[in-house]
This record gives structure tokens, sequence and C-alpha cells, in this order.
């Protein structure tokens, strides 16, 4: 059994044309399938939930962007989900969860890998805590300057006007730099595997990282797996607002990590305490403002066609 899970808004409406296309391939095939669409934010998790709560052994297809993702695997978790196998058909203007599993962005070939996957991987779940409130993640999720981009563009109109002309990854880079003027660096503590403590005086963010890529590309860890249960993390230390200018579009090609600075470290357990409450994302998705952040996988992994 095949259910969808679609958001026809993402990418101001593409997402809309993308999926009449699918509907199309499916109708011609005959298949026995179930199509949902997302109406409000919050909805492709209680999609999810539902679906999985049924279960049935089944694939369960996001037509949509790196949002809808996370809202979909946020659904997942709250129950058993080792019986749904998921499928992405990516909409979206970052895509970070198709560049960073290497999924194809043409339609027509994700409709075929997902009727006749030759290819599923197990993948890890993230898992963001702050006191009591957690929030999953397939991607990464960030504390500091990325964070405070990442808010930004939820609300955006450049993001919809950029995203008309097929251009809405160049959203991040915009507000990067709106942002790097505005954005205070603050004194960040760091502790791996409930061991070693790392000092940053002065820190302007943390990556923790499942894939390799966020933020429409930005290849923050060059070595993240995201399958051996482990948080890769990427510091943005003691650099100044010049030497940020510089190295971010390094990292679009990974080669940030040659930076003074710029330190790459990895974990079962990621626990950051800042000295004042920062913005924090999971996905490109808000998780607020915390002063103390903890990151690991989830205990189960999740099968994702990938090929």
């Amino acid at each position: 059994m095949y259910y969808f899970i679609i958001n026809p808004r993402s990418r101001s409406g593409k997402g809309q044309e993308i999926w009449d296309n699918v509907k199309k391939r499916l109708d011609e095939e005959n298949l026995e399938y179930e199509a949902y669409f997302t109406q409000r934010q919050g909805h492709a998790a209680e999609l999810a939930h539902q679906i999985a709560a049924l279960s049935i052994p089944c694939t369960l297809v996001v037509v949509g962007g790196d949002g809808t993702a996370n809202e979909v695997v946020n659904g997942l978790v709250k129950t058993v989900y080792t019986h749904i196998t998921l499928g992405y058909i990516p909409t979206g203007s970052g895509n970070d969860f198709a560049r960073g599993l290497g999924l194809t962005k043409d339609t027509k070939k994700a409709v075929e890998q997902i009727l006749a996957p030759a290819c599923i991987e197990k993948m890890d779940i993230g898992i963001a805590q702050s006191d009591k409130e957690k929030r999953y993640f397939l991607i990464s999720a960030g504390i500091g300057f990325d964070a405070s981009i990442c808010h930004e563009a939820l609300h955006s109109g450049l993001k919809d006007l950029l995203n008309r002309y097929g251009l809405g990854k160049l959203t991040y880079a915009a507000i990067a730099l709106k942002q790097l003027f505005l954005y205070r660096p603050c004194p960040v503590d760091i502790r791996l595997d409930k061991k070693r403590i790392s000092r940053f005086p002065r820190c302007f963010f943390v990556a923790g990282m499942n894939l390799k890529y966020e933020g429409g590309g930005c290849k923050f860890c060059p070595d993240a797996d995201h399958s051996d249960g482990k948080i890769h993390i990427c510091v943005a230390g003691k650099l100044s607002k010049l030497k940020i200018l510089t190295m971010l579009p390094t990292a679009f090609i990974g080669k940030h990590i040659w930076f003074k600075g710029i330190q790459i470290e990895q974990g079962h357990v990621v626990e950051i305490i800042s000295r004042r409450p920062l913005p924090v994302h999971c996905d490109g998705e808000s998780f607020g403002f915390r002063s103390s952040l903890s990151l690991r996988t989830a205990p189960e992994q999740i099968s994702v066609i990938t090929g």
C-alpha cells in the first residue's frame, strides 16, 4: 500500500504541479494509493501519525520540502514506525534531505524508484531536547547564527519571490548576509558523550548534523554518516564577522573546515550550554530559543528508499 502526504504550497505552489504529474503516473499503473494534502502547520505530523498507527506495512511518500519531511518524522515517532518505508519526492527550495541522501530531483525517476526500489537504507533519526521538550530531525539541528537564518527564512517574503524563479536556495544566502551584521556571538560550552568539555568564549553557531548538508547546500560536516548513530557537529568559534563572510561560501564545497576557528567533532550525545538563549532549528523548522540543548539519535532507525 502507498500513502502520499503532499504539501501543495511547497516552493510557492510548485508542489501541487509536481503532485499532478505523480498522480498521472500512479493512475496509469492502476495502483492502490491514498493521498493526503497538508492544510496547516503540523498537519503532516498528524497525518503521518494516523498512517503509522494503522500498523500496516506500507510505503509512505512525502511530496514536499525539508520542513514537510520533518513534520512527517515527528508524527511517526509518536508510535511504532518500523513497518513504514519512507519515500521522498523533493518539491522544496532547500532540498537538503534529498541532497544528503543523494536522491534524484527528477520527479519521473523518483516515482519509478519508489514503485520499484533498488536500494532501501536504514537512517538515523536525530533528537533535539531542551528540558522536557523534544523535536526530531532528519537533516540537522543547529543553535545560534545558522538557526537565526532558518527562523527568518520561515517567514520571509523573499523566499516566496525567489521560489517563483527557481532560486529559492538563494534565500538562505541573502538572509545570512543580513543576520551576520545583526548577530552577536555568545559563549558556549559543549560536552561530548558526557566526558570531554570544550569551551568557546565566542561562538557563532553549532550545527549538529545527521546528513552532510543544511541551509540549501552548506556541507558543514563532510564526513557525516546518516547511519552511524552519531551526531556530527560543526562549531564556528573564534572568527571575525569578515572571516565568517569569507568562510560561508566555501562551506558549499566543504572547504570551510580549513579555517582556523572551525571545529568538527562527533559523538553519540552532544550537550550544548550557552550564556544566553539562542535560536534553535530542527531541519530548518523553529525549535524556539534555548540556552541548553542536547542532541542524540533515536534508538530505532527508519527505512528510506534511496535508489
